[in-house]
């Protein structure tokens, strides 16, 4: 049974026993049940803010990271990076080169460069003289008188033994085989001939 119907029990004997005309010194009441929890009050202020905690403990240190270039080689053939961080290593590779582009048009002339300065005067060549080594004169087909040629005055001919070849003509007395045209000469300093 619920306290509120025992109240009401309470309550209905009482009445009945006063409306009978029962005279009593007193009437002793029982104390009822204890009633429901009122509702809960609302929150109070907050409080003090608590004093600050403990620092924590620091950090581990981080891992630095280096960058090296790669040459080229059969792994990175356009050669590339080597990134290492701790035992964290990272190869990046380089691409290959673009296509050439096509040529662009010819530019315009350029303006024209001042003159260079004159060059230095040359020396004088070495005198080459022709000496025909026996008298008259050729006439072709039929006549070639024989000559040299005097260098540094000295007399240089074709010998004709031999095959032929160029020799110095030395002083003295010689022979000329020309065709139509042979004689004996002599040979004299400074390439002078005489018959």
């Amino acid at each position: 049974m619920n306290n509120l119907f025992k109240l009401l029990i309470v309550f209905t004997v009482l009445t009945i026993l006063s409306g009978c005309g029962i005279e009593h010194e007193s009437v002793r009441f029982v104390q009822g049940l204890d009633g429901r929890d009122g509702v809960d009050g609302q929150n109070g202020n907050a409080g003090p803010q608590g004093e600050a905690g403990v620092a924590g403990s620091n950090g581990t240190n981080g891992v630095g990271c280096s960058v090296s270039s790669v040459a080229v080689n059969e792994v990175a053939p356009n050669g590339g990076a080597l990134v290492s961080c701790g035992d964290t290593q990272t190869l990046l590779l380089n691409g290959t080169n673009g296509a050439n582009g096509a040529n662009g048009a010819q530019g315009i002339q350029g303006v024209a460069g001042t003159n260079g300065t004159n060059g230095t005067n040359g020396s004088n060549a070495t005198a080459v003289t022709a000496v025909q080594f026996c008298t008259g004169t050729g006439s072709y087909p039929s006549t070639f008188p024989e000559v040299g040629f005097c260098i540094n005055d000295r007399l240089w001919g074709v010998y004709s033994d031999h095959g032929g070849f160029m020799t110095e003509i030395l002083p003295g007395t010689w022979s000329s085989n020309g065709i139509n045209s042979s004689c004996t000469f002599t040979v004299h300093a400074h390439c002078e001939v005489t018959h």
